[in-house]
């Protein structure tokens, strides 16, 4: 069946090659893997191109632009490289002799110019690890083979335990010594080459994401003193905005702005590393699941070991990353309160305003109609007058007789009706507008 023809998803390729991003390495014991994980800025990422061309070049090889995931064979190692996010690493594969495997951490299989190659990687060393993977004795007991390496490491922190299906076993006491390398030694019982790769990469991983998931715990402790402090001056605020009376709202809402703006802030430059911490120590659990680990009598086992002391910084994350929430939260709806109560005092305001504006339009009115009334009473009187002048003069030119109070009598009501339709005209006319 042929469906060339057809048209792909656009990003069909892509997430396919997603499910091969992270093949295992297959490793054939004895070999000793030495591992690096750098933390890389943004800025940084070009100067891992040109520095990983000087190691391609030194042994003849080429490197393919724009891939993140490179894999070599040198002949006397083998080396990955692999770009996260966050960090990069790398592992070189080394053949061990036998007798190394009498002394796992002898000798420095590590060839001049690859030593001096790793000094000028880009970044900030996170992680350096001296893993020997050897072949498990069949007639050796696994708490023998614990007494007999346990002088290369730590006796205080030496943890062993049985991992994977095979039930390999893995010694270690992840303490960084004084050469900046952490030790893990592991014996293997399978003769599978993937299933050995696969259980070393889940062990890389485990330490990899313990310390990623470590970044954030000096910052969540720098942030208890910081948030105790906001607690308190959100406490004080509320207490105020339950005890004031309402003159001091815009004052309270102010300093609840200023402390709100400052929890966002926090939020802002903490959110990533604390949610990035979370996301580590739940993939600590899952991979230390996937180990299958079993004890080893007389020595703490490495899952117990790591779950006993990451428990505590894993709370203290988690309990910054939760105050940190609820904070915000508490502060967003103490400013919900504050402006409701701000609002409603704002409307009663604007309710009375309203109300004594309405109070002096009705006085306006009730002074307009007395005006008006005044204004007819005048303009009757002085109306009346000047026509009784007039008919003084009239009935005087013409000899006759005039009585000027009947002439008041009929004249006052007429200029009051005059008065009263002309005040009506007038009123009519402002309505029509």
């Amino acid at each position: 069946m042929d469906i060339e023809l057809l048209d792909n998803f656009a990003h069909r390729q892509l997430l396919n090659a997603e499910l091969h991003q992270h093949p295992y390495e297959p490793l054939s014991p004895p070999v000793r893997v030495f591992y690096i994980a750098m933390l890389v800025s943004p800025e940084q990422r070009g100067a891992e191109g040109i520095h990983l061309q000087r190691l391609l070049e030194h042994f003849g090889h080429k490197l393919e632009q724009g891939s993140n995931r490179i894999r070599r064979d040198f002949g006397d190692f083998r080396f990955k490289m692999e770009c996260h996010q966050e960090f990069t690493r790398y592992k070189f594969v080394f053949p061990v002799s036998d007798q190394m495997q009498q002394d796992p951490f002898a000798d420095d299989p590590m060839p001049p110019f690859l030593k001096s190659w790793l000094t000028g990687l880009p970044g900030k060393i996170l992680i350096a690890m001296d893993l020997p993977v050897l072949p498990c004795p069949a007639d050796t007991p696994q708490t023998t083979l614990v007494e007999r390496f346990s002088n290369c490491f730590n006796q205080q922190a030496l943890t062993a335990s049985q991992a994977g299906r095979s039930g390999g076993l893995v010694i270690s006491d992840f303490m960084i010594r004084s050469d900046g390398i952490v030790r893990m030694l592991l014996f293997s019982r399978s003769s599978m080459p993937s299933q050995n790769g696969r259980l070393v990469l889940r062990l890389l991983e485990i330490e990899t994401y313990r310390m990623l998931a470590l970044m954030a715990l000096p910052d969540a402790k720098a942030l208890l003193r910081v948030l105790q402090h906001a607690n308190t001056r959100l406490t004080e605020i509320t207490e105020a905005i339950a005890e004031s009376g309402g003159n001091k709202d815009e004052e309270l809402l102010e300093n609840l702005t200023a402390l709100a703006s400052h929890v966002e802030k926090l939020v802002a430059a903490n959110y990533h590393r604390l949610s990035a911490s979370r996301v580590y120590f739940n993939m600590i659990t899952q991979r230390l699941d996937e180990l299958h680990i079993k004890s080893v009598e007389t020595t703490p086992s490495i899952d117990g070991f790591l779950k006993r002391r990451l428990e505590p910084s894993r709370m203290t994350c988690e309990s910054v990353s939760q105050w940190l929430d609820q904070l915000s939260q508490r502060v967003a709806h103490a400013s919900q309160l504050l402006r409701t109560r701000i609002d409603v005092r704002h409307e009663q305001q604007t309710h009375e305003l309203l109300k004594a504006m309405n109070n002096r339009f009705h006085l306006q009115l009730r002074l307009q109609s007395a005006a008006e009334l005044l204004s007819i009473a005048i303009f009757t009187y002085y109306a009346v007058n000047l026509l009784t002048y007039v008919g003084e003069e009239v009935c005087a030119y013409f000899s006759l007789n005039f009585d000027p109070v009947p002439f008041k009598g009929v004249a006052a009501p007429i200029m009051v009706g005059v008065a009263l339709l002309f005040i009506w005209q007038s009123r009519k006319k402002r309505k029509i507008e």
